[in-house]
């Protein structure tokens, strides 16, 4: 009776042992998959192999600044220089770069005179040298690893708490929410908000006031506010629907627009500071002849493309990873296969993650970039050490 409770008991424990292994090796996929999300998000669908300084301007790609060969990047904005993905692996390979995220039609100067006339893009040998600075590129404090209106790096070496940064849709530069003028602005504000347009820029383009009522408003003051603290968000059609139009300056003033054709709005209020604003807001911007001139005549033609949005990069990004995830590809091996496998992929991948960690520490301490060619080595180590030794034959006498 006491071996059958003892069997009885070892196989409880098994059984346990499974099902535990079988939720850790679930959440080792899910694991991957947040960090494949990370991954497409920030990079989009932009191509790691291919120089896209063929393409011309590309609407949006992750770039590196590269300030290792453009050390004078560091106090001369005018030496600044933006290279693509594909270049950042293979032409700047250990360089000190900083991570750009995403800029707007941004051509790659890796192949070009901004990186100097000796350097040559490794990516573009078909190139007889060096080619002409890309004249239509803007740079901003971004390519010299500095944010916000605090001109600070990011991540902030000084900081302690975490960092909450956001990008303006114009500028595209990032801001600190405490370093904008933004009055009644939350943080729960930057959660529901779809896209950011800073103080600066609200103030250079005024026209863009007139739509503020798309934007989501601030929490008042009691005092100040009849809402309740669930009312702060205010419905922008529903209240441009209950109140007559009231205009801010004179009629006189205003542009002449074909009340016809115009669907710009007038401001339900006086707006100030930084707008946080709504999903498609971009939709309800005006496209009449008059209003047009008016995007042309600040150079903001680009809000009128809904796919000019950082939101539809990442979405393109994210299309692209699911077609190759990982995550999926796991799951359906996993479902395949009994617990007693489980199990053993379980222990394979641990001894492999540490065995990564120890390789990878090597390159931390060199400060080296870790490459696709040391990555194969890796995995070839491993290969080789599962292998089988095969010895002497030995023969019983």
């Amino acid at each position: 009776m006491s071996d059958m409770n003892s069997a009885t008991d070892a196989e409880g424990d098994e059984v346990n042992t499974l099902e535990q292994s079988t939720i850790t090796m679930v959440d080792v996929l899910e694991q991957e998959k947040e960090m494949e999300d990370e991954y497409a998000a920030v990079l989009g669908a932009s191509d790691e192999k291919a120089c896209t300084y063929a393409k011309g301007p590309i609407q949006r790609q992750a770039l590196y600044s590269c300030l290792t060969c453009c050390p004078e990047a560091r106090t001369d904005l005018a030496k600044c220089a933006g290279v693509c993905l594909a270049c950042s692996y293979r032409c700047h390979e250990n360089h000190e770069l900083v991570e750009l995220y995403t800029k707007r039609n941004f051509r790659c100067d890796c192949p070009t005179l901004r990186l100097g006339a000796v350097k040559r893009c490794c990516l573009n040998p078909q190139l007889d040298g060096p080619q002409p600075p890309n004249d239509a590129n803007l740079y901003n404090q971004n390519f010299q690893g500095l944010y916000c209106q605090c001109k600070r790096p990011y991540p902030d070496p000084e900081r302690t708490t975490e960092e909450v940064m956001l990008q303006c849709v114009v500028c595209e530069d990032w801001y600190h929410l405490p370093h904008m003028k933004a009055p009644g602005a939350s943080e729960k504000m930057l959660d529901a908000c779809s896209e950011m347009i800073c103080d600066t820029c609200m103030d250079k383009h005024q026209f863009l006031r007139d739509y503020t009522g798309l934007a989501l408003q601030p929490v008042q003051p009691e005092k100040e506010s009849k809402a309740g603290p669930d009312e702060g968000q205010v419905d922008a059609a529903a209240e441009a629907e209950a109140k007559p139009a009231q205009t801010e300056e004179p009629a006189s003033k205003r542009p002449k627009l074909s009340a016809e054709d115009c669907r710009r709005p007038n401001p339900i209020k006086k707006h100030q500071g930084a707008a946080f604003w709504t999903n498609d807001w971009r939709k309800s911007l005006c496209q009449c002849a008059e209003c047009l001139a008016l995007f042309k005549e600040f150079a903001v033609e680009f809000l009128l493309d809904a796919d000019d949005s950082a939101k539809t990069y990442e979405e393109r990004g994210m299309k692209r990873a699911e077609e190759n995830s990982s995550y999926e590809q796991g799951m359906r091996a996993l479902s395949s296969i009994d617990r007693t496998q489980q199990i053993d992929a379980i222990t394979q991948y641990n001894h492999m993650t540490h065995k990564l960690k120890d390789y990878l520490k090597g390159f931390a301490l060199q400060d080296k970039v870790v490459t696709p060619e040391d990555i194969n080595v890796f995995f070839n180590r491993m290969r080789d050490e599962s292998k089988p030794s095969v010895g002497q034959p030995h023969f019983c006498r």
